[in-house]
């Protein structure tokens, strides 16, 4: 009983107040995991990247799209959906980033085909995308 009272004396001196968990050793400690993205998903997510970009650069002649470059590829909903963050590249535009997401949505039925021609998979996420704007000045 002694040894008990000089721990919590111990304590009470090292901390304002006892939380649940001190004086539990912390391996012992339940950790909660972080969902993990899978190595399939990942996959899909660089190849929707380098699919996305290579439509966009050759096969539509789109003017608002012609300069736009993925920045990242996001996997949410566990697949379902793939997020696809494109920038402009070059000079300031005179267009507002809605009107670029909406000639993205136009032509998404497109890269959606496109991906599904690349990608053996069952079923074909959907694209959805962002826009993060002008990252660069062209020319030099």
């Amino acid at each position: 009983m002694k040894n008990q009272t000089s721990w919590a004396a111990t304590a009470t001196s090292l901390c304002v107040e006892f939380g649940e968990e001190d004086g539990i050793d912390p391996r012992y400690l339940v950790k909660e995991s972080r969902p993990k993205t899978s190595h399939k998903t990942l996959q899909l997510c660089k190849e929707a990247s380098r699919i996305v970009m290579l439509v966009l650069a050759g096969e539509i002649q789109h003017p608002l799209l012609r300069d736009l470059h993925v920045l990242s590829v996001v996997s949410e909903h566990e697949g379902q959906s793939l997020y696809v963050t494109v920038a402009h590249n070059g000079d300031d535009l005179q267009v507002s980033g809605d009107e670029i997401l909406a000639a993205l949505k136009q032509v998404q039925g497109l890269l959606r085909c496109a991906l599904a021609q690349a990608v053996n998979r069952k079923h074909i996420p959907v694209l959805r995308f962002r826009y993060a704007g002008v990252v660069g000045k062209g020319g030099g």
